[in-house]
């Protein structure tokens, strides 16, 4: 296993949606869908691999919160995500049943 992928396995992390709800208005939260690894997707930017990116996001795999989702978890406030930050973006994967 590479080290930046071992270094950022251990940067993965539990964040309340409280903790989030700021990025995702700011629109540095990206939202990784469960058919990914937060790792891999945290390595792909943080290698600026920009065409696998490009495809996760056209194929939405990758993607910014919608407004309804947003409403949905700013009502779920201690609701935990697992993220990862990859300046300026975090990373993260809601509970599957509050996708």
């Amino acid at each position: 296993m590479n080290e930046l992928r071992t270094h950022l396995l251990d940067l993965i992390s539990k964040a309340e949606w409280e903790c989030l709800e700021e990025h995702a208005q700011e629109g540095r939260l990206l939202i990784v869908a469960p058919n990914l690894e937060l790792v891999d997707v945290g390595l792909a930017l943080a290698e600026d691999d920009i065409s696998i990116v490009h495809q996760w996001l056209d194929d939405g795999w990758l993607y910014r919160p919608t407004e309804s989702q947003i409403s949905h978890w700013h009502q779920h406030k201690n609701l935990e995500f697992d993220s990862l930050i990859i300046q300026p973006f975090v990373l993260s994967r809601a509970p599957i049943n509050h996708l």
